[in-house]
């Protein structure tokens, strides 16, 4: 007769997942509530980073092309929930104050198809671009999805907000940050 031993598996593994579906759950609700709000380390108050970048419609633009009016630039992507969540919020935000300030939407690490596709699924009808390997969001020391970076008319940015952000805060930190 042979004896059989039998081996417990050990809840290392099982904790050890546990705890990262935890701490990635609480990453994904703050960002999606909006509670990681400027996490970036740049200061305020510093130029915008000189970024170049490819709109929708095939022509090359950058940052400094739109000096003279504030800019709100929101990095979004389509495979981003709080992302496609926060849209209809810009978009009004944007049919109400658009003439007064320019609304810059970039997509981050997405493919073309899908974000042309979720753009013209969402309406949204203001300028759009690409940042296909996620850089400049990077430059902006962006971390988390969506981010949107509020620059003056001197091209300085002066407000930052990660996570998603809807229709009444965004309309309050345009009027507190830039008066309109």
């Amino acid at each position: 007769m042979s004896s059989q031993t039998t081996t417990r598996p050990s809840p290392r593994p099982v904790v050890a997942i546990l705890v990262a579906v935890l701490v990635l759950a609480g990453v994904l609700i703050g960002v999606f509530t909006g509670s990681a709000q400027d996490s970036s380390s740049a200061p305020d108050g510093h130029p915008a980073p000189d970024v170049s970048f490819r709109l929708f419609d095939g022509s090359q633009a950058t940052l400094a092309d739109y000096r003279g009016k504030p800019v709100v630039l929101n990095f979004w992507a389509s495979w981003c929930p709080a992302c496609v969540a926060e849209m209809p919020s810009f978009q009004q935000v944007h049919e109400e104050i658009g003439g007064e300030v320019l609304f810059l939407g970039l997509g981050v690490q997405d493919t073309r198809d899908a974000a042309e596709a979720f753009v013209a699924q969402s309406g949204v009808t203001y300028l759009l671009g690409e940042d296909p390997d996620g850089s400049i969001l990077g430059s902006f020391d962006g971390i988390a999805m969506p981010t949107t970076v509020f620059i003056d008319e001197t091209g300085s940015v002066v407000g930052r907000h990660s996570g998603a952000i809807f229709e009444d805060d965004l309309r309050e930190l345009i009027g507190d940050l830039f008066g309109v």
